[in-house]
């Protein structure tokens, strides 16, 4: 049996997860753009993390928890990430939804995932299921950049569905999306999400990878220094250069993609502009390129460079501060919109 979501749609874009909500949203009939989507989920964030189980040691991720479950209670739709014991309950289900004609969000590890040919474990990587194919054992599934639905096999989503990675192991981390009802007004959900965002970075924001917060970015730029000690320090300044901006980023680890959410907003929430919160947001992410930078030059160097690190830590300080004052600001000075606070947490 072969079986396909009606009117599946995908449209290629950035970030797995605001391309896969853009997706759903549109199948749904509401035309979001990605960076809304982005921010709407609240998906600003930062993580540091420091590990002696895997290489690198030291690592830095730059997008928020739970931007996915985020968005759509920021909608109404109240869901959180689901999971299951069982990988072949899980494929069954996921199955049974998409012969209801109701698109699935997963989390994955690229590294099993047939289309990607990965030889690096990268868990939480969110694709969409559109459809199945029972005779050739194939699912159907939308990813990110790629133009049409990739095929990956039965066994192989399985694998990817439940990779143990250590700092993020699956376990068919999954929930439907049924948005059979209206949606609140964008000027009523703006000023909510842009709060919601600033309190998780003031106040932190955990998951299994940690906690997300702008303090993390102050603890990254006083750890930096004592980069030489790992062993792995050229794989480490390298893994930050391309977090912040190769990995889906838009190019300053997220910074320039929340840039154009604020603009939308902007012209949605005219009291936005008063607080120039897109400006400051687009100052950040070029600090963010100018860290990127030096992240780059110290990786391929044969030595660690310590007047290098050292720069890269003033840099990642100017960004503390910088993010710290945009998120105070947007967090004491946004008013407006739903009444109610958005739960954040879940997975990454």
């Amino acid at each position: 049996m072969k079986k396909m979501v009606k009117g599946w749609v995908h449209t290629p874009g950035i970030h797995c997860g605001s391309v896969a909500i853009r997706d759903v949203m549109a199948y749904w009939g509401f035309d979001l753009s990605e960076a809304m989507c982005f921010g709407l989920g609240s998906g600003m964030g930062f993580f540091y993390i420091v590990t002696a189980d895997f290489s690198p040691t030291r690592m830095i991720f730059m997008r928020g928890p739970g931007m996915e479950h985020i968005f759509f209670n920021l909608l109404g739709k109240n869901t959180r990430w689901k999971y299951a014991d069982d990988p072949e309950e899980a494929l069954n289900t996921s199955k049974q939804h998409i012969d209801n004609n109701i698109p699935i969000l997963i989390q994955s590890d690229i590294f099993h995932l047939d289309y990607y040919d990965s030889s690096t474990h990268f868990p939480g990587h969110v694709i969409g299921l559109w459809g199945y194919d029972d005779e050739t054992e194939m699912f159907y599934v939308s990813d990110t950049g790629f133009e049409e639905l990739q095929t990956v096999s039965y066994e192989n989503l399985k694998r990817a569905r439940t990779s143990d990675t250590p700092q993020f192991p699956l376990k068919n981390n999954w929930f439907e999306v049924d948005l059979r009802h209206p949606i609140p007004p964008l000027p009523e959900v703006i000023p909510e999400a842009v709060r919601t965002n600033a309190r998780m970075m003031l106040e932190g924001a955990s998951s299994p990878r940690g906690t997300s917060s702008v303090e993390q970015i102050k603890l990254w730029s006083e750890d930096l220094p004592g980069w030489p000690e790992a062993l792995d320090w050229k794989w480490c300044a390298r893994f930050g250069y391309q977090v912040i901006v190769k990995r889906g980023v838009d190019g300053a680890g997220f910074r320039r993609m929340y840039r154009d959410f604020l603009r939308e907003a902007e012209e949605i929430v005219p009291e936005l502009k008063t607080l120039k919160l897109s400006q400051k947001m687009d100052a950040i992410g070029a600090g963010w390129v100018k860290a990127a930078g030096v992240l780059k030059q110290i990786s391929e160097g044969d030595t660690p460079d310590t007047k290098l690190l050292k720069k890269a830590s003033s840099l990642s300080r100017e960004l503390w501060e910088m993010e710290g004052e945009y998120y105070s600001t947007a967090l004491e000075k946004v008013t407006g919109g739903l009444s109610r606070s958005i739960s954040e947490g879940g997975s990454a």
